[in-house]
């Protein structure tokens, strides 16, 4: 094995058929900081946006750190940030169905299992795939709009027009 990368796990067939993903590292405050500033705030779900992964349309985080690339999705990142979870076998659930969101809540993005997210995922129609939107356009792009949208901060309107949604379904209850 090179030095160095025993944190990647044992080579393939040594111990596994599969690399074993790693743990992301305590992000440095540099990396916190910048990950901050590509999130708009709404009064519902707060939006990272910066990268958008195809086909998926959730958001991606690559970035250095001591003299390593690392590179997961937002929503792994706030986890790791908000509650020291960088377990790379939890699994994000993303219960508010919005792939741009990193907020750390139960009703937004929480720490589940792959059992309990794909039950989640199968009764909100979520399971269908990148091309699940309904209105023709894939997850990625969707997402694509719903990130340039809010590039210059939080608008109801713009975010219902890019989401489709109509805009009493894009603000929040009142209660």
């Amino acid at each position: 094995m090179l030095p160095g990368m025993e944190a990647f796990g044992p080579p393939l067939g040594e111990h596994s058929s599969v690399a074993r993903p790693r743990l992301l590292p305590v992000p440095s405050d540099a990396v916190v900081e910048r990950f901050r500033s590509h999130i708009v705030y709404s009064p519902r779900c707060h939006f990272y946006v910066g990268a958008v992964s195809s086909p998926d349309g959730y958001t991606r985080v690559t970035w250095r750190q001591d003299g390593q690339q690392f590179s997961t999705s937002g929503h792994r990142l706030a986890l790791a940030i908000e509650t020291g979870i960088a377990d790379p076998t939890v699994v994000c659930e993303h219960a508010c169905n919005e792939p741009l969101c990193v907020r750390i809540d139960p009703e937004h993005v929480h720490p589940s299992t792959q059992a309990a997210n794909v039950r989640y995922a199968v009764s909100t129609g979520r399971h269908r795939g990148p091309l699940a939107t309904g209105d023709g356009r894939s997850r990625v792009q969707r997402s694509r709009d719903v990130r340039d949208a809010l590039a210059a901060g939080w608008d109801p309107e713009r975010y219902a027009a890019a989401a489709g949604l109509s805009l009493t379904a894009a603000q929040p209850p009142l209660f």
